[in-house]
């Protein structure tokens, strides 16, 4: 199976790597200082997980069209990026290639389906703390090492389960989900409460997690998606807030999500995928979302990449 990294940052320079190193046949799409290290230097991955591995030679270009068709493509840009990226890869698309998004959002499937075609279009997420340390390195910390896919409309198939063994045969953790909109919503709960706080507070999970006030606003953030995904009809674990705390209390305080290090280094955020997508789901089904619309409103002015 030849793999396409699209977007090779945080998320996709660790899957990406650790495929390669298991022998897989993995092409990457990067750009910037990133994609010149990666031409000169190869890719190197620090890894709590996995140990510290590099690669001095790997197939990186900055335009997929070099690659040619691919079975398998994962979409690991940024959400602000997607329906471009989509359009990127349609020359590297076969009748029977597959789309796997691993990105944050509750959306992205049906977006990248709209540009791709649906029959295409697996639906995924993943739990992995990595990101770009410099040109060319990849580091991965804590516990978290996990791809969930499956089929849009629930269910199995040959390629699912085909895909579900070369992402195991390269070392990954993955599982293969018979309903991967629940462990989407699941996903976008977490996120939206993680990533919105760290971003707005400026802070790592640890401090959040410890303050009485931030602490109950963090909560009621993933409360709010909750009311979101019953009202849409899908059905979630009655504990599902208070293992989400749980979960949480338990990762290393130093942890700091992905939208939360984009804010402090003046990036673009994901906030209108997580919380104001959160948000605009609240008002189309009039379900109240004010700790999700407070974070949109406060970030939305740094979301295209200024300086807090």
């Amino acid at each position: 199976m030849k793999i396409m990294v699209m977007g090779t940052g945080g998320v996709g320079g660790f899957f990406g790597g650790m495929l390669a190193k298991s022998g897989a046949d993995v092409c990457f799409v990067a750009r910037g200082a990133h994609l010149e290290a990666m031409r000169t230097q190869g890719l190197k991955v620090e890894s709590h997980i996995a140990g510290d591995f590099a690669l001095p030679e790997v197939s990186v270009s900055g335009k997929p069209e070099a690659f040619g068709a691919v079975d398998l493509v994962l979409m690991t840009t940024k959400a602000y990026d997607l329906e471009s990226a989509s359009r990127q890869i349609l020359p590297n698309l076969k009748k029977d290639s597959m789309v796997l998004p691993l990105l944050n959002g509750v959306d992205i499937a049906e977006r990248v389906a709209s540009v791709v075609g649906a029959e295409r279009v697996l639906g995924g997420m993943c739990q992995v703390s990595s990101a770009i340390k410099a040109p060319g390195v990849i580091k991965q910390v804590g516990p978290l090492n996990k791809i969930v896919f499956g089929e849009l409309q629930g269910g199995s198939s040959a390629r699912s389960r085909a895909v579900l063994e070369t992402l195991r045969a390269g070392g990954l953790t993955a599982d293969l989900s018979e309903q991967i909109q629940v462990d989407i919503w699941r996903k976008f709960l977490s996120i939206c409460a993680a990533g919105g706080m760290s971003a707005l507070c400026r802070s790592t999970l640890g401090p959040i997690l410890k303050d009485p006030d931030t602490r109950a606003m963090f909560e009621g953030c993933i409360q709010e998606v909750v009311a979101l995904a019953r009202r849409k009809g899908v059905t979630l674990p009655a504990t599902i807030v208070p293992d989400t705390m749980a979960a949480y209390d338990k990762y290393p305080p130093e942890m700091r999500p992905s939208m939360g290090l984009s804010v402090l280094n003046g990036q673009p955020l994901e906030v209108e995928a997580l919380n104001g997508t959160a948000a605009r789901i609240g008002r189309e089904l009039g379900v109240p979302t004010p700790i999700n619309h407070f974070i949109y409103a406060a970030l939305k002015l740094v979301a295209e990449g200024r300086k807090s």
